[in-house]
């Protein structure tokens, strides 16, 4: 199943990367400015995603959405455009949370790399702690969780469907947030 979601969404992972401003980190030349954005982006994001997978699969936890708030918070960033997506993702099934929790756990990864970087972006350097780029390890642990969870499910053939339709359309939303804030 992890190969179907990874194939399926590849295009779309790729599509979304490029349009959000984490390249400038890589680059070690983000402004503050455009930091802010980017993690109140990422924040509306993932909220809305992970309250509705945490409401489908109560068993799911994630520490994203609370980092990128305390980031957001230390500068001074209001998070009520959050309200603005609510209706713009849903989640109607296990399969479906599956889904989009494939794309949730999956930018760890690449969260990662980033937080290795972001120590050199000198116009950042007047933050003293980040809390989302951490670079910390357990950041990958919610990843490791998922595949082990998703490798014990057995799938039929509707559920492999809306699993994948749903980890797409997560992408989908992610890219109408990075576009819209």
């Amino acid at each position: 199943m992890l190969e179907k979601l990874r194939a399926a969404t590849q295009e779309l992972h790729e599509k979304i990367e490029g349009e959000n401003t984490a390249d400038l980190i890589m680059k070690h030349s983000i402004s503050v400015e455009q930091y802010k954005k980017l993690l109140l982006q990422n924040y509306v994001a993932y909220k809305i995603t992970e309250d509705k997978i945490e409401a489908q699969l109560p068993e799911y936890t994630s520490d994203k959405t609370e980092n990128l708030a305390k980031d957001l918070a230390e500068l001074n960033v209001d998070l009520s455009i959050s309200e603005n997506f609510q209706h713009d993702f849903t989640i109607n099934t296990d399969a479906e949370a599956l889904g989009a929790w494939y794309v949730v756990e999956g930018s760890s990864l690449g969260g990662m790399m980033i937080a290795k970087n972001i120590k050199e972006c000198e116009q950042l350097s007047s933050i003293e702690e980040h809390h989302f780029f951490n670079g910390k390890r357990q950041s990958v642990d919610g990843w490791r969780k998922f595949t082990k969870d998703l490798k014990k499910r057995d799938f039929s053939a509707e559920e492999e469907t809306q699993a994948i339709e749903k980890a797409k359309e997560t992408f989908q939303f992610f890219g109408k947030v990075f576009r819209e804030i």
